[in-house]
């Protein structure tokens, strides 16, 4: 009977990481299509952002979503890109079209690396600058991140 009743609290607690995990994408206006975001930061000359993720797996991606992309500073930063996900999710179904730009990106700017992941290019494509991993709880590397980038754009 305990064990029923931790497996049960236990279950709840992973849905409900799960569950947050997603709702803190919608705090940053985020892209699925590169190359539309590719049109508006030219037409806006901002950087792009790239955030390859596995948001339903990677614990770290979790924690990510859960402190960094709700941090006001962090949030205000974001006017100042155009920010595009690229999601490896396990659990969460994609469609192929997606799935299938999701790995051209992989392919093209994160062939061998892990997630999480941010890669910042032009809005021509050409790399900027990239962050690898996330800290958890400590959100002023990827802050001073997208400051650099912003900072290069202007520059």
């Amino acid at each position: 009977m305990k064990l029923m009743k931790n497996l049960i609290i236990l279950t709840l607690l992973i849905g409900w990481q799960f569950a947050t995990a997603q709702d803190h994408k919608s705090e940053i206006n985020w892209h699925l299509d590169f190359k539309k975001a590719q049109k508006i930061a030219k037409k806006q000359h901002k950087p792009i952002i790239i955030l390859f993720t596995g948001s339903d797996w990677c614990p770290p991606c979790r924690a990510m979503h859960r402190d960094l992309f709700v941090n006001k500073e962090f949030v205000e930063l974001s006017k100042k890109a155009v920010f595009v996900y690229v999601d490896f999710p396990r659990r969460t179904a994609l469609s192929t079209e997606q799935r299938q730009k999701n790995y051209e990106l992989k392919m093209k700017y994160r062939a061998r690396g892990g997630v999480p992941a941010m890669v910042a290019v032009t809005p021509e494509g050409k790399v900027i600058k990239e962050i690898v991993g996330y800290r958890f709880g400590f959100p002023m590397g990827h802050i001073n991140f997208i400051k650099e980038v912003v900072a290069y754009m202007k520059g």
